[in-house]
């Protein structure tokens, strides 16, 4: 038996994943009006999107892949006998259910699971499931791998301002930051897939202190991480001295996710 697997747009790859046989993506969209819409990761660069994100009177909007689209990456796979799908969590975007909606369409096994996460931490959850594979394991075996993983991943990120979560209506339990005093840095984290408080600090270097308070004692087990930004790689550089552990891999955030959270944001994920 031979298992593809199936993500989105919004899952970091590190370099070369991309490029597998048994690896479709399956992309969202953003648009800043009717008539000026751009494929996730594809139509702009990164530098291009957050300087049309700063310039633009108009707040983007995100769209969810279609059913179709993800049965055209499903019926791609005919190779393979069995397909995984991991999606962006569902407590943020339709995804995960127009995967399940093309799943029901096609005449073949196809799981979805819903990765509760978003970015580099769905990419340290992809790269779970692809190690497993690679090991010759069975769909059980990737799957039951891929849902442990799901379970130990945490993401830690700081932003500048809660505005960009709040207009897009993703700020979840983190609402509760809105209206805090001047220079107050809230760090986040994503919690059973959606975006909740973690600590409050003031000023940018208590910020990171914050974020490093909590996820040293994780690097220095040794457990797997990577890191992520939205245009702001000084900042994203201060953590990864500070933390002097190398990740997987460093996730450019496109366009969508960088909707929600806006320029000048990073962190880390880890397993």
């Amino acid at each position: 038996m031979t298992t593809a697997i199936v993500t989105d747009s919004t899952t970091s790859l590190p370099e070369g994943v991309r490029e597998r046989p048994d690896l479709r993506i399956v992309p969202l969209t953003f648009s800043f009006s009717p008539e000026e819409t751009y494929t996730d990761k594809v139509d702009l660069s990164n530098e291009e999107f957050y300087e049309k994100l700063k310039i633009s009177s108009v707040f983007p909007t995100t769209a969810q892949p279609s059913a179709g689209q993800f049965v055209e990456a499903y019926e791609s796979l005919h190779a393979y006998d069995d397909v995984l799908v991991l999606t962006l969590s569902s407590k943020v975007s339709g995804t995960h259910s127009s995967a399940v909606t093309a799943a029901e369409m096609v005449n073949r096994p196809v799981e979805v699971l819903d990765t509760k996460s978003a970015e580099m931490g769905s990419g340290l959850i992809l790269l779970e499931a692809l190690r497993v594979l690679d090991e010759g394991g069975s769909l059980e075996e990737i799957r039951r791998a891929t849902v442990e993983a799901i379970q130990r991943c945490s993401i830690l990120f700081a932003v500048g301002t809660l505005e960009y979560l709040e207009k897009s209506g993703r700020i979840g339990r983190a609402q509760r930051l809105l209206g805090t005093a001047l220079d107050i840095r809230p760090v986040l984290r994503m919690e059973d897939g959606e975006v909740g408080p973690h600590k409050r600090a003031r000023g940018r270097r208590r910020q990171l202190a914050a974020i490093l308070e909590e996820v040293k004692p994780v690097a220095g087990a040794g457990r797997p991480l990577a890191y992520g930004h939205t245009n702001a790689p000084e900042l994203l550089a201060d953590l990864e001295d500070s933390l002097n552990v190398e990740g997987r891999f460093v996730a450019e955030i496109g366009g969508v996710v960088g909707s929600h959270v806006g320029p000048g944001a990073y962190g880390v994920a880890y397993l």
